[in-house]
């Protein structure tokens, strides 16, 4: 499984795309099944600015564009919808997503705005399948 690219983004990193290519390529050729999430939202965290946050988006379009039913296999877990709620005060078009932070169990904002909580890996760890996680057949 491979959660990775949100620091990258947030540090100002625009290659991500690139390295996660060169990451599910080398899985592949070793016959590593890949299991992408995508990236979760950064709203409200100040170094995430909007050209940050657009990465973001730009990135996990990427990410779902990756699903390979060839064996060994690559799909998508989109942790992005399983933790994100619209944030209501965002004035973007269309509005920016951040992390819910509802009382528990979907208080998914460790307070950072980018950071999850325990509520939110396990949401998160919920939304596999489990059965797919398997060897391919």
């Amino acid at each position: 499984m491979v959660t990775q690219g949100l620091e990258d983004i947030v540090a100002g990193h625009d290659d991500v795309d690139n390295a996660l290519g060169l990451l599910r390529d080398q899985l592949k050729g070793w016959g590593i099944k890949v299991v992408f999430t995508t990236l979760t939202p950064c709203d409200g965290y100040s170094p995430c600015t909007a050209a940050v946050d657009q990465n973001r988006i730009d990135t996990n379009t990427w990410i779902t564009d990756q699903l390979d039913f060839t064996s060994p296999t690559v799909s998508y877990v989109d942790a992005e919808s399983v933790v994100a709620v619209t944030d209501t005060a965002s004035t973007a078009d269309p509005q920016a997503l951040k992390l819910g932070n509802d009382t528990s169990p979907a208080d998914f904002d460790s307070g950072d705005h980018v950071n999850l909580t325990t509520d939110g890996y396990q949401a998160i760890s919920d939304s596999f399948d489990l059965a797919s996680l398997g060897p391919d057949a």
